[in-house]
């Protein structure tokens, strides 16, 4: 049996070589001068130079008076930041539990994965019957109340990626006009609920609301998920408070504090 490697179709040795440099450094904690380094890792002295004059610049690394240098807490920073995505899931999932007690109805948590959510935890209401939704899918987030929750709070940069093309349009009621979703993305941040009715599925409606991490980026949208047929019109301001109430409880776990 013959196996085939990938083809590297990209290359970035200036990458390679920071990855390499902060990977050793951090294996091998003290101070290091450029010239040593680049000896260790194999690098010009000038790369070496350049890599470290980058990192510098971007808090990863400081310079000593003997022109040494040593890592920051800067990668420690950046790993919390990390430990709180895949913590995220574990951090919600008791609150999300007290939501769907609450709403009586299907309660989840989607993250941003690329161009979609990703769906991280489902927890079942106290119900005879209710919407399930899969862990694992991946759902476009225009039509949906989780992916908007998020993307209204992303720079307009990054919110303007969602309509690099057309969007499709997944029912008769999803909104797909650039326009009318920059509109809805204002009043979102305004109120931090967001919601769609039959937009992603015929018969169905979610509410949500942004969960924010520690830097104050949004990370994850949640909320509840029900049958459009047990809706009561009445109750959805509560609904919504319900829903934004365990956004800011599990934003509060993960270290965000209001501004």
């Amino acid at each position: 049996m013959e196996f085939f490697m990938p083809e590297k179709r990209y290359q970035a040795p200036a990458a390679a070589s920071t990855l390499e440099v902060l990977e050793f450094m951090a294996s091998n904690p003290g101070a290091w001068g450029p010239t040593e380094l680049a000896r260790r890792l194999a690098l010009s002295p000038n790369l070496a130079f350049r890599v470290l004059n980058v990192l510098q610049e971007k808090g990863y690394v400081k310079r000593n008076p003997a022109g040494q240098y040593e890592l920051t807490a800067g990668l420690y920073s950046l790993g919390m930041k990390l430990r709180n995505s895949f913590d995220l899931r574990k951090q919600a999932r008791p609150f999300l539990e007290g939501l769907a007690a609450e709403a009586g109805e299907s309660c989840q948590i989607q993250v941003p994965a690329g161009d979609r959510m990703l769906q991280l935890d489902f927890v079942p209401p106290p119900a005879d019957y209710y919407l399930a939704v899969t862990p694992g899918i991946r759902l476009y987030r225009h039509g949906n109340a989780f992916g908007k929750a998020v993307l209204a709070f992303l720079p307009p940069e990054e919110q303007e990626t969602l309509f690099a093309a057309p969007l499709p349009r997944l029912t008769p009621h999803t909104i797909v006009d650039p326009a009318r979703l920059r509109e809805e993305f204002a009043e979102i941040r305004r109120t931090r609920s967001a919601s769609e009715f039959s937009e992603y599925v015929l018969g169905s409606y979610c509410i949500g609301s942004p969960v924010f991490n520690a830097v104050g980026r949004p990370v994850a949208g949640i909320g509840i998920t029900g049958l459009s047929s047990r809706l009561h019109e009445e109750r959805l301001p509560e609904l919504r408070k319900l829903v934004l109430a365990c956004a800011e409880h599990i934003s509060e776990s993960i270290g965000y504090k209001e501004a």
